[in-house]
């Protein structure tokens, strides 16, 4: 027997573990929890659309490939208070950490971005992200883009977000999206 087929297979085997889980090999996905307030009044904003999208990366030649996994979508209650429950355990999983949207017609947004930028952008509070939204003049909101949103998601996934993006639209006199 050849004194190299162990240490051979051995390398087949962590390789082929290694290119399966491009994240990380085990892993807690959420929950994802915060509130958002108004940034001038200090108050909690309820109904602010909070979209979390998921995605899958899969190594190949030409790099990593992105792909729409799922999506959740939640909106705040009377405190500004949201929670996204997330994926739960991952056990060599190619999913990626939650991207996340955070919007509600007549507030300025954050748009599509990792959960990671979003926790260096704002302020925490025993372990809650505080996330304050300013309100926005007319003049503001029409100067202002309409958010990119997953379109790759399902459309039943994403429901909320497009009605409140369609809401600002029409306020703005701009026509909805499909």
């Amino acid at each position: 027997m050849n004194k190299f087929l162990p240490l051979t297979i051995l390398s087949i085997i962590l390789s082929l573990l290694m290119s399966c889980s491009s994240y990380a090999l085990v892993r807690y996905d959420g929950p994802y929890e915060g509130r958002i307030i108004d940034a001038d009044t200090g108050q909690p904003i309820k109904g602010v659309v909070v979209l979390g999208v998921w995605n899958t990366e899969t190594p190949s030649a030409a790099g990593a490939l992105t792909k729409y996994y799922d999506a959740m979508e939640t909106v705040t209650d009377k405190n500004g208070e949201f929670t996204i429950k997330g994926r739960g355990l991952l056990f060599m999983s190619n999913v990626l950490p939650m991207d996340v949207l955070i919007f509600k017609a007549g507030y300025s947004y954050y748009g599509l971005m990792t959960w990671k930028e979003l926790k260096r952008a704002v302020k925490t509070e025993n372990n809650r992200l505080i996330i304050r939204l300013k309100t926005l003049t007319m003049e503001e909101r029409k100067k202002q883009r309409t958010p990119d949103y997953p379109s790759k998601a399902p459309q039943e996934k994403i429901m909320l977000m497009l009605k409140e993006i369609n809401k600002d639209r029409t306020e703005r006199g701009l026509e909805p999206v499909n």
